[in-house]
């Protein structure tokens, strides 16, 4: 099963973008949440970034693998992408370090 996937925000969007086809991906639900949650995004090139705040157990338990890749993607993508590690990736981290969230915040 497979998820369609806005990567800027349907909220962080305007209607060009929600309706622009490099601003989607297909993800199964597990990398479907995990990207919605700020736990996952992806490089230009397709490769997975985790972050830091999973330990490796987490990662196992939320059924991801480090090495998975997004396959197919077109330069559109890249300012959406960017956006998205930038925006909801580095959110959740930065929330981390500065203590808005708990560390023992994430726990599949």
């Amino acid at each position: 099963l497979l998820r369609a996937k806005h990567i800027k925000p349907w909220r962080d969007a305007d209607n060009r973008e929600r309706l622009d086809p490099y601003n989607g991906l297909l993800l199964s639900p597990a990398y479907d949440a995990a990207f919605d949650a700020g736990l996952v995004t992806f490089a230009e090139g397709g490769q997975l970034i985790v972050s830091a705040r999973l330990t490796r157990s987490q990662v196992d338990r939320l059924g991801l693998d480090p090495a998975a890749r997004v396959t197919g993607l077109q330069d559109e993508h890249h300012p959406y992408l960017a956006y998205h590690r930038e925006e909801v990736f580095a959110l959740l981290i930065a929330a981390y370090l500065t203590g808005l969230i708990h560390p023992n915040a994430v726990q599949p």
